[in-house]
């Protein structure tokens, strides 16, 4: 049987491979930034190159004139976490210059994913044949030039290696914490489970990057974490989680909702399972708090959970259609919209609630597949 779910596996990723590839190819039509190659990169990295260079880059976001003409203006919405002025440095290497620092950046990507696909392959027998159906979705952060593909990459290896390599999955979890919205779930799942190794060095390396930023710029810690959360990150167009359609003009309370929700969500469907812990924490991600469309790639891990419970279980053709909606839905359904409007968030929060429900699901059937 198992020979024969391997061929089924890589066909219906193969098909998703190429299903995703044309979506991705409308979309460009569709959305004016996705025709611009690298669209996020320059934003990002002159927020760590004027960090480096001792200037407060939230204190000239959005300004038309540039304080250091080489490094140019960061845009009105763009941001990074504090912490991330310095650790952001790791993605947007602000001491290279901007040509060089591309360069370095797609190198790292393509780094990264043959790391990650290297370590799922020892974790998981499918691993290699439903890679190809989530290529789209790391593709899509690697062409925008955000490092949303990498930061999925690291939390999927944080997860995987937070038992046998905890110090290395603390510093790789450090570095995801650039991206809070999308790393804070998996460690409300680590804390869930009692690593705190792993959350302690995260949290140390975070806290001595925030506070380099500090000294460097020649502020205060709780200064530049005023100043990151008065930018208007996203410019009010971003999706702010599961309680972004009922209050669409307070995006902090929709925000703050979503999280309550989400840590409510790995809280009711946690199993200290191998494999299955991080599962919820990854689905979580996807409705948590502020997220655009660069992040879908962690949804490979519990995707390969669905796998597992089509390899062991009655319900085959459920688990294996929860995997290819996994890969191909968010393409499908933004391919319906042509802006960020009410609609939109509609199909994208329908989404989310779909990814809830499976959770539920895997959770109720997981230790049946054990």
């Amino acid at each position: 049987m198992k020979k024969y779910l391997n061929i089924i596996v890589l066909a219906l990723s193969s098909g998703c491979f190429v299903v995703n590839w044309f979506m991705l190819g409308e979309l460009q039509k569709i959305w004016s930034t996705a025709q611009k190659f690298l669209f996020d990169f320059h934003g990002q990295w002159a927020l760590c190159a004027y960090t480096l260079r001792g200037v407060d880059p939230y204190s000239i976001t959005g300004l038309t004139v540039p304080t250091i003409e080489e490094i140019g203006i960061i845009p009105a919405i763009w941001s990074t976490s504090p912490w991330g002025l310095v650790l952001g440095n790791f993605f947007y290497p602000g001491f290279m210059k901007i040509n060089d620092a591309a360069n370095y950046f797609l190198v790292l990507n393509f780094l990264f994913l043959a790391i990650t696909a290297h370590i799922l392959k020892t974790h998981f027998d499918f691993a290699l044949k439903a890679l190809p159906a989530f290529l789209a979705s790391f593709f899509i952060s690697v062409h925008f030039g955000n490092a949303g593909g990498v930061i999925c990459c690291l939390l999927i290896l944080a997860c995987l290696l937070a038992d046998s390599r905890a110090i290395l999955a603390g510093v790789m979890l450090s570095l995801a914490m650039v991206k809070p919205q999308v790393a804070l779930p998996i460690c409300f799942a680590l804390l869930l489970r009692k690593n705190f190794k792993v959350l302690t060095i995260a949290a140390l390396i975070d806290f001595a990057a925030w506070g380099a930023a500090a000294l460097i710029t020649n502020q205060s810690p709780i200064t530049l974490l005023k100043e990151f959360l008065a930018v208007d990150t996203g410019g009010g167009v971003f999706f702010a989680g599961l309680f972004t359609l009922v209050f669409p003009a307070d995006k902090s309370l929709a925000m703050g909702l979503s999280m309550l929700a989400g840590v409510i969500f790995i809280w009711m469907t946690f199993r200290d399972e191998k494999y299955f812990w991080a599962c919820p924490a990854c689905l979580t991600t996807t409705f948590f708090a502020y997220s655009f469309h660069n992040e879908f790639f962690i949804l490979i891990l519990p995707a390969l959970i669905c796998i597992n419970l089509a390899s062991r279980t009655d319900k085959k053709f459920f688990w294996l259609a929860a995997f290819v909606f996994m890969a191909v839905a968010p393409y499908a359904l933004f391919l319906l919209m042509k802006d960020f409007n009410a609609a939109f968030w509609l199909v994208r929060t329908i989404f989310a609630y779909v990814l809830i429900l499976l959770g539920f699901s895997m959770a109720r059937n997981f230790k049946f597949a054990t």
